[in-house]
């Protein structure tokens, strides 16, 4: 007969002394319904099923937050399907060991050990995870679009960041994570908003943003996976020379059938679109910019604006200021 253990641990530090609000949970067990319980609280697991994958599972979790943000690895060495939606913070995951595919919007993506993904955000998808050990970043929804100034920002789920962003995030990772999670000893409140706001920072420079208007197509008719895949291939080449029947053969429509299914979803052309993935991509740049280094010109011609002075125009007419003024305001 096999056993099953628990052990726990939550400790908080005195806020009294120094306004270290952190918090540290510590939790290692074998019994799965148990770990069921307690992932499922925190990933809303839906209709789980699990799989023994050795003689006795396994599972633990060490995790040290505070209500910006937390730090967090897991092991689970089960076989584990089920349904997950997460609505109040934005996750990046990396895997350290193991396997897992994330199902999503009719597609599926195997996750690669070491490479950090923004898992989707107020949507539901289905997770297979064999024997996966994992780390994450929690970011708190409200905190994350308080840096960024925008109430309705939002990740493109589940895309590799770029080689620059990759860089960013790991660089984060490194100089802040020993500290945060070093409990022994005391950070002050203001230290612990500065880290908080470096993993925020670095997330947004790392992951691909979703557009305010995607995420207004719901739905998981043909016609809305055909539209998902039009919008998907407009941000990954936008700053290609790319038109309507480069985008139709993309999600497997006509050019008729791709100018019908915007107009009626999404009240655009797929010029509309284009442009407007366009401009948002150009403000991105601006906005991270440094005046020393990024001139409105060049970033313009980046994104496949070729005069200057309909692009200022455009762009103060969809974001109410100018182009130069975005990059001074850093």
């Amino acid at each position: 007969m096999v056993r099953s253990t628990f052990w726990s641990m939550v400790a908080t530090i005195d806020p009294r002394r120094s306004g270290d609000t952190r918090y540290f949970r510590r939790l290692v067990g074998t019994d799965v319904d148990q770990a069921l319980a307690f992932f499922g609280g925190d990933y809303d697991f839906r209709t789980p099923s699990v799989r023994r994958t050795r003689t006795q599972p396994h599972w633990d979790f060490a995790g040290v937050g505070d209500d910006r943000m937390s730090l967090r690895s897991s092991r689970f060495l089960v076989d584990l399907r089920s349904d997950s939606r997460v609505d109040d913070q934005f996750l990046v995951a990396w895997m350290r060991s193991g396997s897992s595919t994330i199902t999503y919007g009719g597609e599926s993506h195997d996750l690669e050990a070491g490479v950090p993904v923004v898992l989707p955000f107020c949507d539901t998808y289905e997770l297979h995870h064999r024997d996966i050990a994992l780390n994450l970043v929690h970011l708190d929804a409200g905190f994350l679009r308080s840096v960024v100034g925008e109430d309705d920002f939002a990740f493109e789920p589940l895309r590799r960041p770029s080689a620059e962003g990759m860089r960013a995030w790991q660089s984060v990772v490194r100089a802040h994570s020993a500290t945060w999670l070093d409990v022994d000893h005391e950070l002050t409140a203001t230290a612990q908003r500065d880290i908080a706001e470096a993993f925020a920072t670095a997330a947004i420079a790392a992951f691909p943003q979703r557009s305010r208007w995607r995420s207004t197509v719901t739905g998981s008719g043909p016609e809305h996976e055909r539209l998902r895949r039009a919008l998907e291939y407009v941000h990954e080449h936008a700053r290609e020379p790319i038109g309507t029947p480069e985008i139709a053969a993309a999600a497997g429509l006509s050019p008729r059938g791709l100018q019908q299914s915007l107009r009626r979803h999404l009240d655009q052309t797929p010029g509309d679109l284009l442009r407007g993935v366009r401009l948002d991509g150009a403000r991105a740049d601006l906005v991270r910019g440094d005046r020393d280094d990024t001139s409105v010109a060049d970033v313009a011609r980046a994104w496949g604006f070729g005069h200057l002075g309909r692009f200022s125009a455009t762009y103060r007419s969809r974001f109410g200021e100018l182009p130069s003024e975005s990059l001074r305001a850093r």
